[in-house]
C-alpha cells in the first residue's frame, strides 16, 4: 500500500476515534474535535481535488531545533514548514516509539496534556496534545529507513 492511501486511511480512523470519544464527553470535547479536524485538514492544501501530501512526506531543507515552541527531535535530518505555517514535517532515523517517547516527555515538561490515548502500530502513530486553547497533532509514519513526523498546531 502506498503512503497516500495509508495516510488517508489513517486520518479517517483518527477522525472516527475522536468522534467516538465525543459521544461520551459532549460539550467542550465537540470544540476540541472541531479543532483537531481543522488541524489535520490544515496539512492538506485547500481547493484541490486530491491533496498533495507527497511533499509533506519528503520534507526538504535543514531541520529546525524548535518550531513555534515545539521541540524538533535532534535526530531530524530534514524539515520543512507547510500549510501556511500551520504544519511542519521532518524526517528522522528513529522508530515511531522513539518519536512518541520523545514528545510525551518533552511536551509534558512544557505543560502540554494528552487528552486522548490513541493506539499505534509499527507503521503509523498519532498523538494529540492540548495546552490552553492550543491543539497540537503529531502524525508519525514510517518511511523506508526513517520516520516522517508531521506537526500541526492550531
Amino acid at each position: 500500500m502506498s503512503r497516500l492511501p495509508k495516510f488517508l486511511a489513517f486520518i479517517v480512523v483518527v477522525l472516527f476515534l475522536l468522534a467516538c470519544s465525543l459521544l461520551s464527553q459532549p460539550g467542550r470535547d465537540a470544540e476540541d474535535l472541531a479543532k483537531t479536524a481543522q488541524a489535520i485538514g490544515s496539512v492538506l492544501p485547500a481547493g484541490t481535488g486530491m491533496p498533495d501530501v507527497e511533499n509533506v512526506f519528503n520534507p526538504q531543507g535543514t531541520p529546525l531545533q524548535e518550531w513555534k515552541g515545539i521541540p524538533i527531535m535532534p535526530q531530524a535530518t530534514a524539515g520543512q514548514e507547510f500549510a501556511k505555517n500551520h504544519a511542519y514535517s521532518f524526517k528522522a532515523v528513529v522508530t515511531i516509539q522513539e518519536v512518541q517517547d520523545f514528545y510525551s516527555g518533552k511536551l509534558a515538561a512544557l505543560g502540554w496534556k494528552q487528552p486522548y490515548d490513541i493506539p499505534t502500530d509499527e507503521d503509523a502513530g498519532l498523538m494529540i496534545f492540548q495546552k490552553e486553547s492550543n491543539l497540537l497533532t503529531i502524525a508519525i509514519t514510517s518511511s523506508e529507513d526513517s520516520s516522517v513526523v508531521i506537526l500541526t498546531l492550531e
